[in-house]
């Protein structure tokens, strides 16, 4: 296990290559000690993902997903897993939960039978305003399904939130500074990006759908405020044969969101960091 520890400065940064799209930004009043770096967003990371899916018209599949939160409120991050069948890549999946010990450890405690075909992406965030975390998980099918935490470790179908054509990638944010969580969401087969602005209590409203300048591409999505106007923007990395290309969607605090030509790249990148 490689362990290191990245010291916080004011800088937002977007990293992409052919395989993945991270952001990292500023150390929020919430994160768990001093130097700690949180990760906002990342998508097909090769730690969280496996080999491409057998077909050549879909993309990447992962056999398990993760995302971590302190689902029981002890103060230590814990994880939950989309995780499928070992050799089923069809499911369906199992949601599992696993607590972080004292010693460093996990220790499953939670494991159901809930999800649907082939999971893409899950996210963790208090979507409900109860104070536990949440999650958040889409599949192949266009499933947009929300699990509610009770505090406890235990998480509860709470509904789906939308039906679309085929998840890759969702994000998390405030994007139209109202206090509640919203999420955008990356659809393959529809080769769109939708925003979903949450209503309270779990619910979510359609705001914002647009489609995407490279359509057959696996489009992975992130969130961070990239034009330091103090509201949160997007990036689009496109996963296609000539290497990934993305573009940025500038935030207008309200849920809308327009491209914008000069911070986006139409080469094929290494790395790149917005400041």
């Amino acid at each position: 296990m490689i362990r290191s520890r990245i010291r916080p400065n004011p800088t937002t940064c977007l990293l992409v290559t052919a395989l993945a799209v991270a952001v990292f930004s500023p150390i929020p009043t919430w994160a768990a000690g001093p130097g700690t770096l949180p990760t906002v967003a990342s998508a097909a990371s090769p730690s969280t993902s496996a080999a491409a899916s057998d077909s050549d018209d879909t993309p990447d599949q992962a056999s398990h997903l993760l995302v971590m939160a302190d689902f029981n409120r002890d103060g230590t991050a814990d994880i939950a897993r989309a995780v499928l069948p070992a050799g089923d890549e069809s499911g369906p999946a199992l949601l599992t939960v696993s607590l972080g010990q004292a010693d460093g450890t996990y220790k499953q405690v939670f494991s159901r039978t809930v999800l649907g075909h082939a999971p893409r992406y899950i996210v963790a965030g208090d979507f409900n305003q109860d104070g536990f975390p949440d999650v958040i998980v889409g599949d192949d099918d266009g499933e947009l399904m929300l699990f509610a935490g009770d505090g406890t470790g235990n998480l509860v179908a709470a509904g789906d939130i939308a039906h679309l054509s085929s998840v890759v990638s969702i994000v998390v944010a405030d994007f139209n500074h109202d206090g509640i969580l919203d999420v955008a969401v990356t659809d393959w087969r529809a080769s769109s990006v939708t925003v979903f602005l949450g209503a309270g209590k779990g619910l979510f409203r359609k705001e914002w759908s647009v489609p995407l300048r490279m359509p057959g591409t696996s489009p992975h999505l992130a969130a961070a405020d990239f034009n330091g106007d103090g509201i949160p923007d997007l990036a689009v990395v496109y996963d296609d044969d000539e290497g990934a290309t993305f573009d940025v969607l500038l935030g207008n605090g309200k849920g809308d969101f327009t491209l914008s030509p000069g911070l986006s790249l139409t080469r094929d990148p290494n790395s790149h960091c917005v400041t």
